[in-house]
Protein backbone atom coordinates (compact mmCIF):
# COMPACT_ATOMS: atom_id res chain seq x y z
CA UNK A 1 0.00 0.00 0.00
CA UNK A 2 1.21 3.28 -1.21
CA UNK A 3 1.26 5.94 1.22
CA UNK A 4 0.79 10.12 0.32
CA UNK A 5 3.51 12.21 1.99
CA UNK A 6 2.62 15.68 2.29
CA UNK A 7 4.75 18.21 1.14
CA UNK A 8 5.84 20.79 3.76
CA UNK A 9 4.56 24.16 2.88
CA UNK A 10 7.52 26.29 3.33
CA UNK A 11 5.52 29.86 3.14
CA UNK A 12 3.08 28.75 5.44
CA UNK A 13 5.99 27.81 7.58
CA UNK A 14 7.55 31.23 7.53
CA UNK A 15 4.22 32.89 7.92
CA UNK A 16 3.85 31.12 11.23
CA UNK A 17 7.43 32.06 12.47
CA UNK A 18 6.93 35.07 11.53
CA UNK A 19 3.85 35.51 13.43
CA UNK A 20 5.17 33.59 16.51
CA UNK A 21 8.45 35.59 16.64
CA UNK A 22 6.34 39.14 16.21
CA UNK A 23 4.09 38.43 19.22
CA UNK A 24 7.01 37.23 21.19
CA UNK A 25 9.08 40.17 20.86
CA UNK A 26 5.46 42.77 21.34
CA UNK A 27 4.26 40.61 24.27
CA UNK A 28 5.71 37.33 24.71
CA UNK A 29 9.41 36.09 25.63
CA UNK A 30 11.40 38.55 24.13
CA UNK A 31 8.74 41.70 25.21
CA UNK A 32 11.71 43.15 27.75
CA UNK A 33 14.85 42.31 25.36
CA UNK A 34 17.59 44.27 24.12
CA UNK A 35 18.98 41.22 22.16
CA UNK A 36 17.76 37.91 20.69
CA UNK A 37 19.61 35.05 21.13
CA UNK A 38 22.06 33.39 18.74
CA UNK A 39 20.52 32.03 15.51
CA UNK A 40 21.30 28.66 16.28
CA UNK A 41 19.73 28.68 19.85
CA UNK A 42 16.92 30.62 18.30
CA UNK A 43 16.25 28.20 15.58
CA UNK A 44 16.75 25.22 18.44
CA UNK A 45 13.78 26.84 20.48
CA UNK A 46 11.60 27.44 17.79
CA UNK A 47 12.11 23.92 15.98
CA UNK A 48 12.47 25.36 12.85
CA UNK A 49 15.79 25.00 10.53
CA UNK A 50 18.22 27.83 10.21
CA UNK A 51 17.77 29.12 7.00
CA UNK A 52 13.77 29.73 7.49
CA UNK A 53 14.60 31.68 10.96
CA UNK A 54 17.17 33.99 8.90
CA UNK A 55 14.42 34.35 6.11
CA UNK A 56 12.19 35.77 8.96
CA UNK A 57 15.01 38.09 10.46
CA UNK A 58 15.77 39.31 7.05
CA UNK A 59 12.06 40.96 6.98
CA UNK A 60 12.05 41.66 10.50
CA UNK A 61 15.73 43.65 10.14
CA UNK A 62 14.04 45.61 6.35
CA UNK A 63 10.84 46.53 8.49
CA UNK A 64 13.43 47.76 11.03
CA UNK A 65 12.23 45.48 14.02
CA UNK A 66 15.98 44.45 14.60
CA UNK A 67 19.63 45.31 13.86
CA UNK A 68 22.30 42.49 13.21
CA UNK A 69 25.63 43.40 13.88
CA UNK A 70 28.61 41.23 13.37
CA UNK A 71 30.40 40.57 16.62
CA UNK A 72 27.20 41.65 18.59
CA UNK A 73 24.43 39.95 17.51
CA UNK A 74 20.60 40.78 17.37
CA UNK A 75 19.48 43.72 18.61
CA UNK A 76 15.95 44.82 19.76
CA UNK A 77 15.05 47.85 18.15
CA UNK A 78 11.96 48.84 20.36
CA UNK A 79 10.80 51.80 19.74
CA UNK A 80 9.99 50.56 15.72
CA UNK A 81 8.22 47.76 17.62
CA UNK A 82 6.20 50.12 20.09
CA UNK A 83 5.19 51.89 16.76
CA UNK A 84 1.53 50.44 16.67
CA UNK A 85 0.91 52.30 12.91
CA UNK A 86 3.66 51.94 10.10
CA UNK A 87 2.82 54.08 6.97
CA UNK A 88 5.23 52.12 5.10
CA UNK A 89 4.38 48.43 6.05
CA UNK A 90 0.97 47.07 4.22
CA UNK A 91 -1.32 45.83 6.33
CA UNK A 92 -5.14 44.95 5.85
CA UNK A 93 -7.81 47.49 7.24
CA UNK A 94 -9.20 45.75 9.80
CA UNK A 95 -5.87 44.70 11.28
CA UNK A 96 -4.38 48.05 11.20
CA UNK A 97 -7.37 49.36 13.19
CA UNK A 98 -7.10 46.67 15.78
CA UNK A 99 -3.45 47.30 15.93
CA UNK A 100 -4.60 51.15 17.00
CA UNK A 101 -6.45 49.38 19.99
CA UNK A 102 -10.39 49.58 18.30
CA UNK A 103 -12.35 47.17 17.53
CA UNK A 104 -12.58 47.09 13.81
CA UNK A 105 -15.91 47.03 11.47
CA UNK A 106 -17.50 47.55 7.96
CA UNK A 107 -19.85 49.90 7.91
CA UNK A 108 -21.29 49.31 4.76
CA UNK A 109 -19.78 48.29 1.34
CA UNK A 110 -21.08 49.38 -1.66
CA UNK A 111 -20.16 47.51 -5.39
CA UNK A 112 -20.72 49.65 -8.58
CA UNK A 113 -19.38 49.43 -12.05
CA UNK A 114 -18.84 52.53 -13.88
CA UNK A 115 -16.84 54.52 -16.73
CA UNK A 116 -13.29 55.13 -16.03
CA UNK A 117 -12.90 59.09 -15.43
CA UNK A 118 -9.41 60.10 -16.72
CA UNK A 119 -7.47 59.78 -13.28
CA UNK A 120 -8.79 56.24 -12.90
CA UNK A 121 -7.75 55.50 -16.25
CA UNK A 122 -4.53 56.68 -16.35
CA UNK A 123 -3.52 55.00 -12.66
CA UNK A 124 -5.07 51.93 -13.89
CA UNK A 125 -3.09 52.26 -17.59
CA UNK A 126 -6.76 51.86 -19.41
CA UNK A 127 -8.81 53.80 -21.59
CA UNK A 128 -10.74 56.69 -20.12
CA UNK A 129 -14.19 55.21 -20.36
CA UNK A 130 -13.45 52.13 -20.11
CA UNK A 131 -16.04 49.92 -17.80
CA UNK A 132 -14.61 49.19 -14.39
CA UNK A 133 -15.47 48.20 -11.01
CA UNK A 134 -15.64 50.35 -7.69
CA UNK A 135 -16.19 49.06 -4.15
CA UNK A 136 -16.65 51.55 -1.05
CA UNK A 137 -16.34 50.65 1.74
CA UNK A 138 -16.60 52.36 4.95
CA UNK A 139 -14.33 50.59 7.89
CA UNK A 140 -15.23 51.85 12.04
CA UNK A 141 -13.20 51.92 14.92
CA UNK A 142 -15.30 51.25 17.79
CA UNK A 143 -18.13 52.25 15.91
CA UNK A 144 -16.69 55.73 15.01
CA UNK A 145 -15.95 56.42 11.31
CA UNK A 146 -12.04 55.80 10.37
CA UNK A 147 -11.57 55.24 7.01
CA UNK A 148 -13.32 55.18 3.59
CA UNK A 149 -11.77 53.15 0.70
CA UNK A 150 -12.93 52.92 -2.77
CA UNK A 151 -11.13 50.43 -5.06
CA UNK A 152 -10.88 50.36 -8.44
CA UNK A 153 -10.24 47.30 -11.11
CA UNK A 154 -10.92 47.37 -14.89
CA UNK A 155 -13.70 44.81 -15.62
CA UNK A 156 -11.17 43.59 -18.52
CA UNK A 157 -9.61 41.86 -15.93
CA UNK A 158 -12.30 39.62 -14.50
CA UNK A 159 -11.83 35.96 -15.91
CA UNK A 160 -14.74 34.53 -14.46
CA UNK A 161 -18.12 36.81 -15.04
CA UNK A 162 -20.25 34.61 -12.58
CA UNK A 163 -19.55 35.90 -9.58
CA UNK A 164 -21.48 37.08 -6.23
CA UNK A 165 -21.24 40.75 -5.44
CA UNK A 166 -20.93 39.11 -1.69
CA UNK A 167 -17.03 38.12 -3.33
CA UNK A 168 -16.17 41.66 -3.17
CA UNK A 169 -17.55 42.50 0.47
CA UNK A 170 -13.78 40.82 1.13
CA UNK A 171 -10.95 42.28 0.58
CA UNK A 172 -10.37 43.42 -2.53
CA UNK A 173 -6.70 40.86 -2.83
CA UNK A 174 -9.12 38.40 -2.34
CA UNK A 175 -11.06 39.40 -5.35
CA UNK A 176 -8.12 40.18 -7.80
CA UNK A 177 -6.49 36.81 -7.18
CA UNK A 178 -9.76 34.74 -7.03
CA UNK A 179 -11.18 35.83 -9.94
CA UNK A 180 -8.51 37.95 -11.99
CA UNK A 181 -5.62 35.68 -11.59
CA UNK A 182 -3.57 38.82 -10.14
CA UNK A 183 -1.51 39.45 -7.31
CA UNK A 184 -0.73 42.56 -5.61
CA UNK A 185 3.29 42.83 -5.44
CA UNK A 186 4.19 46.33 -4.87
CA UNK A 187 2.37 49.86 -4.38
CA UNK A 188 3.04 52.87 -4.90
CA UNK A 189 1.01 55.64 -2.72
CA UNK A 190 0.74 58.89 -3.02
CA UNK A 191 -0.16 60.65 0.17
CA UNK A 192 -1.74 64.39 1.15
CA UNK A 193 -3.62 66.16 3.42
CA UNK A 194 -7.15 67.02 2.02
CA UNK A 195 -9.90 68.88 3.20
CA UNK A 196 -13.23 67.20 4.19
CA UNK A 197 -16.11 67.63 1.56
CA UNK A 198 -19.68 67.70 2.07
CA UNK A 199 -20.03 63.21 1.38
CA UNK A 200 -17.01 62.53 3.31
CA UNK A 201 -17.67 65.12 6.25
CA UNK A 202 -21.54 63.41 6.60
CA UNK A 203 -20.06 59.77 6.47
CA UNK A 204 -16.93 60.65 8.72
CA UNK A 205 -19.54 63.09 11.67
CA UNK A 206 -17.24 65.84 11.08
CA UNK A 207 -17.64 69.60 9.50
CA UNK A 208 -16.73 70.56 5.97
CA UNK A 209 -13.48 71.73 5.66
CA UNK A 210 -11.79 69.37 9.03
CA UNK A 211 -8.55 68.20 7.21
CA UNK A 212 -7.86 64.69 6.64
CA UNK A 213 -5.11 61.76 5.42
CA UNK A 214 -5.69 61.06 2.24
CA UNK A 215 -3.56 58.35 -0.22
CA UNK A 216 -3.80 57.07 -3.89
CA UNK A 217 -2.24 54.01 -4.47
CA UNK A 218 -1.69 52.18 -7.48
CA UNK A 219 -0.91 48.33 -7.01
CA UNK A 220 1.11 46.26 -9.43
CA UNK A 221 1.28 42.68 -10.33
CA UNK A 222 5.51 41.29 -10.62
CA UNK A 223 4.89 42.52 -14.43
CA UNK A 224 4.77 45.90 -13.06
CA UNK A 225 1.36 46.54 -14.69
CA UNK A 226 -1.33 48.56 -12.59
CA UNK A 227 -4.28 46.21 -11.55
CA UNK A 228 -5.82 48.35 -8.68
CA UNK A 229 -6.33 52.11 -8.10
CA UNK A 230 -7.65 52.65 -4.35
CA UNK A 231 -8.64 56.24 -2.74
CA UNK A 232 -8.42 56.19 1.20
CA UNK A 233 -10.05 58.53 3.62
CA UNK A 234 -8.41 58.45 7.12
CA UNK A 235 -9.87 60.20 10.03
CA UNK A 236 -6.44 61.78 11.39
CA UNK A 237 -8.35 61.98 15.00
CA UNK A 238 -8.47 57.60 14.73
CA UNK A 239 -5.25 56.84 13.36
CA UNK A 240 -1.73 58.59 13.39
CA UNK A 241 1.18 57.07 11.68
CA UNK A 242 4.37 56.88 12.16
CA UNK A 243 7.13 55.92 8.97
CA UNK A 244 10.44 54.29 9.16
CA UNK A 245 13.16 55.76 7.25
CA UNK A 246 16.56 54.23 6.78
CA UNK A 247 19.59 55.02 5.37
CA UNK A 248 21.33 52.37 3.27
Amino acid sequence: MNHIIPKVDSEQLFTKVRKLLLDMLETGAFANTEKLPSEENLAKSLGVSRSVLRDVLAIFEAEGYITRKRGIGTLVNRHIINAVTRLDIEKEFMELINDAGYTPKIAFVNVEKQRAASDIAQGLAIDEGQEIIAVERLVLADNMPAILCTDHIASSLVLVREYSNDELFKPIFYFLEKYCNEEVVHNLTKVEPVLAKSRISSLFNIEEGVPLFYMSEVGYNIYNRPVLLSKEYHNPKILSYSILRKKF
